[in-house]
Formats: structure tokens, sequence, C-alpha cells
């Protein structure tokens, strides 16, 4: 009977740390994988596996009503599907969703051409992407002013870091560059030579903007801006006019913003207006 089932305990051991002169005990700390997402210990994969079977046995006198309610749901979803194109700059831009597939396939043709299929180019492939792997979710996704190079974002871990790469659009051609633990948009500069974007700390914040300049190591990328309140998140965007890119840094009440010039994004950063406790701004 599910009812006799008891969920499983995780032992408790001795651990303390030490901060600013305070010291905290946390008998479960050895439950923290030192290399998560990628998780190896073996008593924290034990403790996962026991936590597992005791949730699928629970659940396991419940199975063929979750069946019927996936299924439900599912008849009430359209597996085939296809979004409105949109037009950005000479090219219309749409996605699809094929029968039985759970990813989108990402697509676009220029304006001028025909809507017959002859000129469709698929330009993100989800499911192939996806092919092999346990988890899969694409991030930001953007295209080069001149329309010929296409950064996007994976995480394929789980983890809600993301991981930059870069394809030349007319050759089909993976470009080197690879950014990690990227965790914003993406935005090009004018020349299309460096991406801006926000990378995730050690607690998955973004507390700083960062220019990755093509063909160099992501190592070397450069902060242009550093937010030093631990409550306030950074991000990256571009204006409508596409002249300057915003970079905004705020909390749930509080806003500040910054533009740097898209064709010189080392400029130093014009301050709009400093922050004020709980006033909110945008900028276009």
């Amino acid at each position: 009977m599910t009812d006799t089932l008891q969920p499983p305990r995780a032992a408790q051991r001795p651990h303390e740390t030490t901060h600013h002169n305070r010291t905290l005990s946390d008998p479960w700390a050895w439950l923290r994988d030192p290399g998560y997402p990628d998780v190896k210990d073996p008593d924290v994969l034990a403790y996962l596996t026991a936590e597992n079977g005791y949730f699928e046995a629970h659940m396991a006198a419940r199975k063929p009503l979750v069946d019927r309610l996936f299924e439900e749901m599912k008849g009430r979803i359209k597996e085939e599907d296809k979004s409105v194109p949109q037009k950005d700059g000479a090219y219309l831009y749409w996605s699809t969703f094929e029968a039985g597939e759970q990813y989108r396939r990402h697509w676009r043709r220029k304006v001028d051409a025909p809507a017959d299929g002859s000129a469709d180019e698929l330009i993100v492939d989800e499911p192939a992407l996806a092919q092999g792997k346990d988890y899969f979710r694409l991030g930001a996704v953007a295209i080069s002013n001149d329309d010929r190079l296409l950064a996007y974002a994976i995480d394929d871990n789980g983890s809600e870091r993301y991981t930059v790469r870069i394809r030349n659009l007319a050759t089909g051609e993976m470009l080197p560059d690879v950014v990690p633990d990227v965790l914003s948009a993406l935005v090009w500069t004018s020349d299309d030579s460096a991406l801006l974007y926000a990378p995730a700390n050690a607690q998955w914040r973004t507390d700083c903007a960062k220019l990755h300049r093509l063909g160099t190591d992501a190592s070397a990328d450069i902060e242009l801006y550093h937010e030093d309140d631990e409550g306030f998140r950074v991000s990256v965007g571009l204006t409508s006019a596409e002249n300057y890119i915003v970079i905004a840094t705020g909390d749930h009440v509080t806003s500040e913003v910054r533009l740097l010039p898209a064709g010189d994004p080392t400029a130093a950063p014009i301050l709009v207006s400093a922050r004020l406790p709980e006033r909110e701004y945008d900028v276009d």
C-alpha cells in the first residue's frame, strides 16, 4: 500500500562555515555536489535515486489517471503549428512545431521571396540540437545586422546557464567562439564584430555586462559595466533605432539605465538618470 511508504531521510553530517565572524551549521551541506550541475557524488546520487523511487512508488496507483489527463491535455493542443511571420529588416521570421516533436524549428525567408517554401531557410533546428540530450532549452537568439551571422544560446543540462555559439547562415559553418554562463539577451554591435551579454555569477545572478569580440576566447571578454548592489540585476538590449545599446540594472522597484553607442561599445556609458529608490523607468 502506498500509505505505508516512507520518504527517504537525508543523513545529517556535521558541517560548519564561518562568514563575517559568524559560524553557520548546515548538516545537509553534503548534498551540494561541488560539480553541479554535473552531479557525480555517489552519496548524492544515491539519495536522489531514493527520492525518485519514493515518488514513482507513491504515484504508481495514480498512473492511469495521470496518463488520461496527459492525453486529454495533449488532445487540446494543435501538434502541428506555425507562428505568424514577423518582418525584421529584409527577412520574415517564423517558427513551426511538427507533430510528435517537443521543440520548434525556426525559419526565415526574404521579404520579396516566393512563399511556396522554395526560399525558406531553417536557421535554428531545435529538435536536432536537443537530440540525445536529457534536457534542452533554447535561450536568446540574435541575427547580426548584415543578416549573415546567428548567435544563439542553449542550456542542455538544466543549470539555467546558457552557452552561446555563432553560426554563419550563408555557409552553415560554426564559428569557434564559445561563450559560457550567459543569462541574458544577446546584442550585436553595429559592425557585427562583437556581442554584448550579461553572464551569470556564482549565485546565478547577472551583475555585469560584457563584450565578446568574434574570434577571441571568452576569457578575454571585456567588462563594460559592473553592478555593486547585490539586489540589482543587469540586462542588455537595443533601442528601436538600433543606434544605442541599453545596459539596464535594477530590482523590483528601482531601475537605472546606461547607454552605449552601438558603434562604439567601449565608450564611456551615458547615465540616463541616477537611480532613486522606488522609481522605475525605461529607455527606448
